[in-house]
């Protein structure tokens, strides 16, 4: 039973209020018409107004009544209340056709024994209720449809996939720490593309997001031009002559071969200055930081409170600053890159019990206690002409 609660010790102050009345009523003396009241002794004509106790059965009867009211507001649970409830399991199912068919035998066993089984989405939907095309998910949104978890669950396995893009924070929050039911045949929907180059091989990402020359695609079912447009607009001579020993360093490496022309629609284009207006498939590198103009379309290859022009010349890093944005640009990027159950365990974690929300088990029991009493007050306050 949880006793320490600031509601209830702040209450418990109350219970001097029945008293000091109870204490008041007693001391006020009433005045009486008598016609002997001249000729009494002084001592015995002077009214007492010393504290009496009386009534005390209506006194104790009032403190209980008022106990009973603060134990009703503070919201007290009792554990053995709880003793004798059902064992309370929930299944989370990530919405997904994969994951649920290769647990669909289990979870139609957990809804035999009467378990929750639900998707994980929007809401909480039941499994059999509900399809997974209608389920709303979003993986932005996961901690929301988490929060909607009872907080007296007692048990929570959680069916998914080990994809790291499956997980975008780093800690999750749940009432229960979660029992991890993996999907070892999940295969990615979304692969990415392959870059075809002038020596007839590939050049895709590996199981491990490394960039590497294969004779046939191996991962991909897309290729794409290894012809790459640029332009050079704006530039010095030194910084375009940089960035061309960039691109042929680039070239050498990976076999990417870059088309140069003065045309302002190419796909890539470099830059001293900011240029407005460009089209959505379109990329800036600035050779300069320009602050706030830097976006998801202008990439700045050089960062006046890090490292500048030349200081990213020396350090040769000059070829990697192009390439990645160029690579993610044209969707080569790391798509289906898998942590260990160890990693996934790690990002979720059990809500400390003192944050829980629980409902209090024992407010059913004084709200009848409450009225009795109330019923028994009145009685004897009336009885007693107070």
């Amino acid at each position: 039973m949880e006793w320490i609660q600031p509601t209830l010790l702040w209450g418990m102050l109350g219970l001097s209020i029945p008293v000091l009345i109870h204490l008041w009523n007693g001391k006020k003396g009433k005045v009486i018409a008598w016609a002997a009241f001249p000729w009494l002794d002084p001592k015995e004509s002077q009214s007492s107004r010393s504290v009496k106790l009386e009534n005390w059965l209506l006194l104790l009867i009032r403190i209980l009544l008022l106990t009973t009211l603060v134990f009703l507001l503070a919201g007290l649970i009792w554990k053995r209340f709880e003793g004798g409830r059902e064992y309370k399991v929930v299944h989370l199912v990530w919405p997904d056709e994969q994951v649920e068919a290769e647990f669909r035998f289990e979870l139609e066993q957990a809804t035999q024994k009467g378990q929750e089984v639900r998707w994980l989405g929007a809401g909480l939907p039941d499994y059999q209720g509900e399809q997974i095309s209608g389920v709303g998910f979003s993986l932005e949104k996961l901690q929301d449809y988490l929060d909607e978890l009872d907080s007296d669950i007692d048990s929570i396995y959680l069916y998914t996939g080990l994809q790291a893009s499956y997980f975008q924070e780093n800690t999750y929050w749940l009432p229960q720490k979660p029992v991890f039911r993996i999907a070892e045949n999940y295969i990615a929907k979304v692969k990415s593309p392959a870059i075809a180059l002038e020596s007839g091989k590939f050049l895709e990402l590996d199981l491990e997001g490394i960039l590497v020359k294969t004779s046939a695609t191996t991962n991909s079912s897309q290729a794409i031009s290894g012809t790459i447009p640029v332009a050079f607009l704006s530039l010095e001579k030194e910084k375009k002559e940089a960035i061309q020993s960039a691109l042929a360093a680039i070239e050498e490496v990976y076999g990417l071969k870059f088309t140069e022309s003065d045309s302002i629609q190419s796909l890539f284009l470099f830059s001293e200055t900011f240029l407005p207006n460009l089209k959505k498939n379109q990329l800036l590198f600035l050779t300069e930081n320009h602050g706030d103009k830097v976006s998801h379309q202008v990439f700045a290859l050089s960062d006046l409170i890090n490292l500048n022009w030349e200081e990213t010349l020396e350090k040769g890093l000059l070829p990697e600053l192009i390439l990645k944005p160029i690579l993610t640009h044209l969707e080569v990027e790391k798509t289906d890159l898998k942590i260990s159950k160890n990693q996934l365990e790690q990002r979720f974690s059990a809500i400390p019990k003192s944050h829980l929300t629980k409902s209090a088990n024992m407010n059913e029991l004084f709200l009848i206690l409450l009225v009795i009493l109330f019923a028994v007050e009145h009685f004897l306050a009336y009885r007693a002409n107070l």
